[in-house]
């Protein structure tokens, strides 16, 4: 991605109060993607309801919905996890060796067979969770969870393109169509839900496919098939099990709170069939996910702007026999970027969780929430803030192809998250969120001094495994 990266230091140079709100409004967008906008679009949605079609039953239906769908991304992403870290990283090896028209075929490839397991898996888990529901109904979901599952996958190579501006349009293009189909298709309740989350993902997905047609090339003398799999064959390097069963963990871990709040006897409670949730936990958590952007969009901007610049001279230095000073400067500067952008990531985002904190009550009043659930709020944030400095650091892990310790944190986010959920839960109310919390506050201190290690030696380890 650091085409992007070179393109937003572009625009910043411009040193324009626009060109800042440019910047980091590009970078906002490309690092939230599908999973924030499409609940800022839930939110929308649930809003106009409560604002201007208010009907008796309408919230009923809005959580019956926003729960189905919500299930389906979660069911989506985990499930996809285990492949789009692989194909991220066999797309960087294969643009690194300038095999740029192995990208798309091996999109196809990636694309049939998550559209294949996906549809047998989202069959199994629709007969699972729903069995008062009609068929249609079930249809509907199965074909949620696998156009959500292409959106997944194709959202990969939509952060690396650098047509950027159409890819944010994409994006608003997709999830603008779901709120103005939901308001047409009102009359339909949750059936007409369904089918504008299916129609605006679905456009999404259309247009992200044909951006990356566009945009990486196919033909060539020594590439005769249009579809491959190239992936998981050993003649292009092992499949990469590692970063598979780490996107997949990983994904486990940030859902695993919320079901154990919904299976919960205490708080949680069923809304339709074998759905639950928890009214005391999903609001507040799902309000503080929505407070990480401005945080996110930092990250994006100097991961893609400063670390990958440093990271490639780095590397450009030792293959290209660089001098030792040379690679000992390109590797402070990584160091300094990586200090840089974890503090500007933590300043920023904490001031701006002050804001939030002294905005909370009327925030809570305009989305007609009861106070009694500020302090879980409070609570959430700070753990989403400590998630965010988390997946930065996984970030770090990634790029530096340290995949063990990748694999090792994920696995132990998803075995504190759990433990430590369940426990504050037994504790009592007082106590809710801060399983969440804690386990990232672990995570996050203990990933940042593996980050520091590996930093400081990375010169000696890179020499003494060539």
């Amino acid at each position: 991605m650091a085409g992007i990266g070179f393109q937003l230091k572009k625009i910043l140079e411009e040193r324009s109060l626009t060109s800042i709100l440019k910047t980091f409004g590009y970078s906002a967008v490309l690092s939230s993607g599908p999973w924030v906008i499409s609940m800022i679009i839930i939110l929308g949605i649930g809003l106009t309801n409560i604002y201007f079609f208010h009907t008796k039953d309408q919230d009923d239906i809005m959580l019956k919905a926003s729960v189905t769908y919500v299930s389906a991304l979660a069911l989506s992403s985990i499930y996809t996890g285990f492949l789009q870290l692989p194909f991220t990283r066999f797309v960087a090896d294969r643009m690194y060796e300038k095999r740029y028209y192995l990208v798309l075929p091996n999109f196809l490839g990636t694309i049939i067979i998550t559209i294949g397991i996906g549809s047998i898996l989202a069959s199994l888990l629709a007969i699972i969770i729903f069995n008062s529901q009609s068929n249609f109904f079930i249809l509907l979901y199965i074909t949620l969870f696998v156009v959500l599952s292409c959106v997944w996958v194709a959202n990969i190579l939509a952060a690396s393109l650098k047509l950027y501006k159409l890819v944010i349009l994409f994006y608003l293009l997709g999830y603008i169509s779901i709120y103005i189909c939901s308001i047409f298709l009102r009359e339909y309740q949750i059936i007409g839900l369904l089918i504008s989350f299916i129609i605006g993902n679905s456009i999404l997905f259309i247009l992200l496919f044909l951006g990356i047609i566009y945009f990486y090339p196919s033909s060539n003398k020594n590439n005769k098939r249009f579809i491959r799999f190239d992936m998981f064959k050993q003649n292009y390097g092992k499949f990469y099990w590692k970063l598979g069963w780490s996107g997949m963990l990983y994904n486990i871990s940030i859902w695993i709170d919320k079901v154990i709040f919904w299976f919960s006897p205490i708080v949680g409670y069923a809304v339709i069939d074998n759905l639950h949730a928890s009214m005391v936990y999903d609001f507040p958590i799902f309000l503080a996910y929505l407070s990480i952007i401005p945080g996110m969009a930092i990250f994006f901007f100097r991961l893609e702007a400063d670390f990958a610049e440093s990271y490639a001279n780095f590397y450009r230095a030792i293959n290209k026999h660089g001098t030792l000073e040379q690679i000992k400067s390109y590797k402070q500067d990584m160091i300094d970027g990586v200090k840089r952008s974890i503090q500007e990531v933590l300043f920023v985002q904490g001031m701006f969780n002050i804001l939030l904190f002294l905005s909370a009550e009327e925030l809570f009043k305009l989305f007609m929430l009861p106070k009694l659930y500020l302090p879980l709020f409070y609570v959430d944030v700070i753990g989403v803030q400590l998630q965010l400095g988390f997946m930065s650091i996984l970030a770090y892990l990634y790029y530096l192809d340290r995949q063990k310790e990748a694999l090792i944190y994920t696995l132990l986010f998803v075995i504190l998250n759990a433990l430590l959920t369940w426990i504050s839960i037994q504790l009592g109310p007082y106590f809710y969120g801060y399983g969440f919390s804690i386990a990232l506050l672990i995570l996050f201190v203990a990933s940042i001094n593996t980050l520091n290690n590996i930093l400081r030696e990375l010169d000696y380890q890179t020499f003494m495994l060539q």
